[in-house]
């Protein structure tokens, strides 16, 4: 895989990825699996750091573990707060990649081979967040990204399928600007891996129904600004899915806050 050039003078991103959902396909599968990368500038990192923290202390999430929405953002009134936390940041950008596994022929390699999507999930996600350095407000800049590890999975076939994707077209994706080779690391060990959780969270409340059919917009609802858009417009950008006709539209919530 080809980085930037050593000594880049390009400022620098960093990008913290997390996924939601399953990738499975059985009975038990989620209907949808998704990919969020949350982009900060290395200089506003801390400030997004500082969020998470906060939020393991005022949550009281015991020392050693991490912050994870599924374990200790429960309620209705923890996900507003969580969310009105990372809402207030100004200098982040979200890129958000989702598959509705219905979509998926069922005799397509993503469908059979749990390690083939999550490649090419990582993949699409990745090609977001190298366009977004260069769609850095000012100027281009390099990116560090770090994806969080999943329990069993070999990262280094992860990392030869992105050496693959570099070669294949488009040839002007801008591969340049990553400044090393993409990492995976333990979600507890990092700050911004768990503010990626908690994206990945909101984004999964406004598609899994609770119990009784209903469900949370509205912390999807209030990241919006932060999404990626180019000339205004998310949806195939920051905000790329892959679904059958209708799906988006089929939400209850969808025709009056539509990304």
């Amino acid at each position: 895989m080809q980085f930037g050039v050593a000594g880049s003078e390009r400022r620098l991103v960093r990008a913290y990825v997390d996924e939601t959902g399953d990738r499975g396909t059985g009975v038990k599968a989620t209907r949808f699996f998704g990919m969020c990368a949350v982009v900060v500038a290395d200089e506003d990192d801390r400030a997004l750091r500082a969020v998470t923290r906060e939020l393991r202390t005022t949550l009281k999430v015991p020392a050693g573990k991490g912050l994870h929405w599924r374990d200790h953002v429960k309620t209705f009134a923890r996900h507003q707060y969580v969310t009105s936390r990372y809402a207030a940041l100004n200098t982040i950008v979200i890129n958000y990649v989702l598959f509705e596994k219905a979509a998926i022929p069922t005799q397509s390699e993503l469908a059979k081979d749990q390690v083939v999507f999550y490649n090419y999930a990582a993949g699409l996600l990745l090609e977001r967040i190298v366009l977004t350095a260069k769609d850095w407000p000012g100027e281009p800049r390099d990116v560090v990204a770090t994806f969080a590890h999943v329990r069993g999975f070999d990262h280094e076939e992860t990392l030869r399928y992105f050496e693959v994707k570099q070669q294949r077209p488009p040839g002007w994706m801008p591969w340049n600007l990553l400044r090393s080779r993409p990492t995976f690391a333990d979600i507890n060990s990092s700050d911004g891996l768990q503010a990626a959780d908690q994206y990945a969270g909101m984004l999964n409340q406004a598609i899994r129904p609770n119990e009784f059919g209903q469900y949370e917009p509205q912390h999807l609802v209030a990241i919006c600004h932060q999404i990626r858009r180019r000339s205004g417009q998310a949806w195939g950008y920051g905000f790329k899915v892959m679904a059958l006709p209708g799906c988006m539209e089929a939400f209850p919530w969808w025709p009056q806050t539509r990304i």
